[in-house]
């Protein structure tokens, strides 16, 4: 298996073939969630090549990287896993990353992902509402949970709302944009 930061960089040497240096300053400048070093994106592009799922283009200098056929396969594995409920309290930015990956793939692969981590949503908000209960009473924990909750809903309600697209654009036979 893959982390989430593979995934992310898998995903980026997928759609544009780069330089390692190219790599980083994209992820910089995209994500709105890491502030790591250079040397973070050169090891684990090194990890990814010694793994077979990025493989560096002959003959390029600098050297230009591309995700391989099997890189592509394990970016997709990944992407399809629904983020579990209580991570999805803790680390919101791992279904941001998934629907960013999920969007370059077919709308019957992201219909699947989108009906499988819908059923997250409920249970992760029940988490908050058993955590609450246990909150001795303090203000600040109440008006947390309730954050929290609201998040939840949001990304719940943002889901539906991509899933109603892709079966608007299937029952028309278009493509999404």
């Amino acid at each position: 298996m893959i982390s989430p930061f593979e995934a992310t960089l898998l995903s980026l040497y997928l759609f544009r073939p780069c330089s390692r240096y190219e790599g980083m300053k994209m992820i910089q400048n995209q994500s709105l969630y890491w502030a790591g070093s250079p040397g973070a994106v050169y090891s684990a592009l090194a990890r990814l090549v010694d793994k077979k799922l990025i493989e560096r283009l002959d003959g390029e200098e600098p050297s230009i990287y591309k995700t391989t056929a099997a890189g592509r396969r394990a970016l997709l594995a990944y992407a399809g896993i629904p983020v579990p409920a209580r991570k999805l309290i803790v680390d919101p930015s791992l279904v941001r990353a998934k629907l960013r990956i999920l969007y370059e793939f077919s709308a019957a692969d992201r219909l699947v992902f989108y009906e499988r981590q819908l059923v997250e949503y409920p249970k992760a908000k029940q988490l908050v509402l058993d955590k609450r209960t246990g909150n001795l009473g303090r203000p600040i924990s109440q008006e947390l949970s309730d954050l929290a909750l609201a998040q939840l809903e949001m990304e719940h309600q943002f889901i539906l709302g991509l899933k109603k697209q892709e079966l608007l654009a299937k029952a028309n036979h278009k493509p999404r944009s």
